[in-house]
């Protein structure tokens, strides 16, 4: 048991130091480190360069993170939860203030490029060749809208059950109830009962599934680009691939609720947890963003080819160090990323925001109650 606290923080924080190295690989060529440079040429060993520097600063981050885990493990003895939670943090600070150094470099060559070619940034925008969501696409895509929203809605209604069935059992439970299983799933803290302990759990597993379902559901009703070429025959991919992309996080939802949903009821009957459901609940969602991945990069290999093809979100003025997006100008929710694959939230949407303070409160008050 000792051993398995070790394995998994090794299985996740390798896991999420593969996709930090894939930063740039993952990323549309018309981005470098967050920058788009569709419109000037960079020399490849300049790029090789800053790349090789990206990832020989982010193996120190690692080794940094991994002697910080161990010395919060075994001098400070603090707990699974608190412990991989720190690191995790600390790891994930360093490769975004990484990412900034590596995004003001490529800023600065884009600049210097634009500066030495004598081009006008304001007069070539006005010149550039909008590309717009394709509307029969746009129209196929309403369909699965609705599907993955009923999808999503059922993982909503089990969140929800599980609530109604503590608040109903709240008065029968004992004053002294189980709060923390350990990682075979044998508890190891209780606390008072209260309506914070108690319901705390039940907060974060509502709040986590409408985050991922607005993600997911976001995810295909952002705009969706594809090359003009075989433009049925890319209708139909890009179909597929979303159709994936939404099935991936539908079932991320479901691995993920196995132990948030259920966890409350453990409290409830006040029993252990299967260590088969702990386990799979930290190794599925591991195994299931594979696939996420898989679906990112097909819809990527069917988009626009074209070097002048413009869109709203490659302005760079509209992005804050290349993975904050804020554009007042864009009613979409989600946009594509620049750095990596997958989404990003748009910060001046009125939801952008409040997803963002809803998971800063999540993350803040998870880490307040794993210290007291």
């Amino acid at each position: 048991m000792f051993f398995i606290n070790y394995i998994l923080f090794l299985l996740i924080i390798l896991f999420t130091h593969i996709i930090a190295l894939s930063t740039q690989l993952l990323s549309s060529k018309k981005y470098f480190f967050g920058v788009y440079i569709n419109e000037i040429t960079m020399e490849e060993e300049l790029k090789n360069k800053i790349n090789k520097d990206f990832k020989v600063k982010l193996n120190i981050s690692l080794i940094l993170s991994i002697i910080i885990y161990l010395i919060l493990k075994n001098v400070f003895k603090l707990n699974m939860v608190i412990d991989t939670i720190i690191s995790i943090t600390i790891y994930l600070t360093f490769f975004f203030f990484i990412l900034k150094l590596e995004y003001k470099k490529v800023k600065y060559v884009k600049s210097s490029y634009l500066l030495k070619m004598n081009i006008n940034v304001e007069k070539e925008t006005k010149q550039r060749r909008i590309i717009n969501e394709d509307e029969v696409l746009l129209q196929q895509k309403k369909k699965l809208i609705k599907k993955f929203k009923i999808l999503f809605g059922i993982c909503i209604l089990l969140s929800l059950t599980s609530f109604l069935y503590v608040l109903v059992n709240y008065k029968n439970m004992p004053d002294v109830i189980i709060t923390h299983w350990g990682a075979g799933g044998k508890a190891d803290g209780y606390s008072q009962k209260n309506i914070v302990n108690v319901f705390f759990i039940n907060f974060l597993d509502i709040s986590m599934v409408l985050l991922f379902a607005l993600i997911g559901v976001g995810s295909i009703t952002a705009n969706t680009y594809i090359d003009s070429a075989n433009l049925e025959l890319n209708r139909k991919k890009a179909l597929r691939y979303l159709n994936g992309i939404g099935y991936s996080f539908f079932i991320l939802t479901l691995s993920i609720q196995s132990i948030t949903t259920t966890i409350p009821i453990f409290m409830v009957q006040q029993r252990n947890i299967p260590m088969w459901l702990t386990l799979s609940s930290c190794i599925l969602p591991i195994l299931i963003v594979i696939p996420i991945i898989y679906f990112y990069i097909m819809l990527s290999s069917i988009k626009p080819k074209g070097r002048g093809d413009y869109t709203i979100e490659n302005d760079d003025e509209k992005w804050i160090y290349g993975f904050i997006y804020y554009n007042k100008d864009d009613p979409n929710l989600v946009v594509e990323k620049r750095l990596g694959m997958g989404w990003n939230i748009n910060m001046a949407n009125p939801l952008g925001k409040f997803i963002a303070i809803i998971t800063f409160l999540i993350t803040v008050v998870s880490m307040l109650i794993c210290f007291i």
